[in-house]
C-alpha cells in the first residue's frame, strides 16, 4: 500500500512540475466555466484574465451555443438561463427539473440536461427556451455526451460510478459502462469518437460524498478516466489530484482541458490543461484564486466547505478576446490581474 501512495505522488509531482515547466504552451480562446458562486468565471486562455458574468444561482451544468453567442445555463435547484455573452443580457430563471449537473446539444439541435436529485434527463430546447420531454436514465446522473455518429448519448451516474448508454432515438438504456469509477461527474467524447474521457471526483468518505473537494486521507486521488468506446471497458487513468468535475478538448484533440476543484498544495479550482498523448499535465489556469484570493473574498463554511467550486466547462475556440458583455478584470496586482467584482461575491 505504501508503495503505491508513493508511486501516486511522485507520479503527481511529476505532473505539477510538467505543468511549471511546460507552461510556454500557448493556447487561444474564451473558456466559460460555470459555478457555485452564483456566476460563470470567464477565462482568457491566451493571458490568463479572469473575469465573470453574475447569474444569481448555484450551478453545475452549463452549454456554449453553436455560434458561441449564448451560454445556456442550469441551476442546482432546477432552473434555466440564458446570458447573450456579447451584452451580458440574460433571461429570467426558468424551471426545468430538479437539480441539475450536466448538458449538452442533442443531434437534433435540443439540449439534454441530466438531473442528479432524480436521475432523469430533461430535454430543453433553446428555440422555445421550455422543456419538451424528459426521461429516466439512473440514480444521480450528471455527464452527457453523445457519440460520434449521434445514435448513442452516455450519461455518467455519480454515485453509481457507471456510464449508461442511451439510443437517442428512442431514449431508452441499452447498455451500461460499468467500473468507470466511485463517485463520476461530466465527461467528454475524444473528437475521433473512440474514447470518453470521464472525470472522477473520488470524494467519498464512508460511500459519500466529503462535500469540499478532497478525497479522505487514504483515499483515491481524482483524476480522468479514460473509457474506450469501442470494447466499452476503462482502460487508463490520469491523475489529477483534487476533485476534477469535467473535461473539454481543443479542436485538436491534442490536449484536454479538465475542470478540478481543489488542486492539492494550491487550495484553488483551476483549468488544467493535458496532453493527450503523454497523459501529461502541460499547464494550469487559476479559476478562483486569483480572484478570491487576492481580493480576500471569503466564503461562509457552511457553503461548500467555504472554498470555491468551479463545475462545467465550455471554450470558444473562435473567440480571440473576451465577450463584451462579461465583467472583466481592470486591476492589476503583481502578475495576476483579478476583477474588481469579486467583492460582490461575501
Amino acid at each position: 500500500m505504501k508503495k503505491k501512495l508513493f508511486a501516486a505522488f511522485a507520479t503527481m509531482a511529476l505532473a505539477f512540475t510538467g505543468a511549471q515547466t511546460a507552461s510556454a504552451l500557448e493556447l487561444s480562446g474564451i473558456a466559460y466555466v460555470q459555478g457555485h458562486g452564483g456566476h460563470v468565471a470567464v477565462i482568457d486562455l491566451a493571458t490568463g484574465a479572469v473575469g465573470r458574468f453574475a447569474h444569481g444561482k448555484p450551478s453545475d451544468a452549463i452549454t456554449l451555443s453553436k455560434d458561441g453567442k449564448t451560454l445556456y445555463n442550469f441551476s442546482l435547484d432546477g432552473f434555466s438561463k440564458e446570458i447573450n455573452v456579447d451584452t451580458g443580457k440574460q433571461t429570467e430563471w426558468a424551471q426545468l427539473g430538479q437539480k441539475h449537473c450536466g448538458s449538452n446539444y442533442a443531434p437534433d439541435g435540443t439540449i439534454w440536461v441530466s438531473d442528479m436529485k432524480d436521475g432523469k434527463v430533461y430535454v430543453y430546447d433553446p428555440a422555445t427556451k421550455k422543456l419538451v420531454d424528459s426521461f429516466e436514465v439512473g440514480k444521480s446522473t450528471c455527464g452527457i455526451n453523445f457519440s460520434k455518429d449521434g445514435k448513442f448519448c452516455y450519461v455518467s451516474d455519480m454515485p453509481g460510478g457507471f456510464v449508461a448508454v442511451v439510443d437517442v432515438a428512442t431514449k431508452k438504456v441499452v447498455s451500461k459502462i460499468n467500473g468507470v469509477g466511485n463517485f463520476i461527474h461530466r465527461a467528454e467524447v475524444t473528437k475521433d469518437g473512440k474514447e470518453l474521457w470521464q472525470s472522477e471526483g473520488n470524494e467519498l468518505a464512508g460511500g459519500q460524498p466529503v462535500g469540499v473537494g478532497y478525497a479522505p486521507a487514504g483515499g483515491s486521488m481524482g483524476g480522468i478516466t479514460i473509457v474506450d468506446l469501442t470494447t466499452g471497458k476503462p482502460k487508463d487513468f490520469i491523475i489529477t489530484g483534487g476533485n476534477p468535475h469535467d473535461v473539454t478538448f481543443t479542436p485538436d484533440g491534442k490536449y484536454a482541458i479538465a475542470a478540478v476543484r481543489q488542486m492539492p498544495e494550491r487550495d484553488d479550482s483551476a483549468l488544467m490543461v493535458i496532453n493527450t498523448e503523454t497523459k501529461r499535465i502541460v499547464k494550469v489556469y487559476s479559476a478562483c484564486k486569483s480572484c478570491h484570493g487576492v481580493e480576500d473574498v471569503e466564503i461562509a463554511e457552511d457553503k461548500d466547505g467555504g472554498r470555491p467550486f468551479l463545475c462545467g466547462v465550455d471554450v470558444d475556440w473562435n473567440r480571440k478576446t473576451p465577450p463584451a458583455g462579461a465583467e472583466m478584470e481592470t486591476k492589476a496586482v503583481g502578475t495576476q490581474k483579478v476583477s474588481p467584482t469579486c467583492a460582490d461575491l461575501k
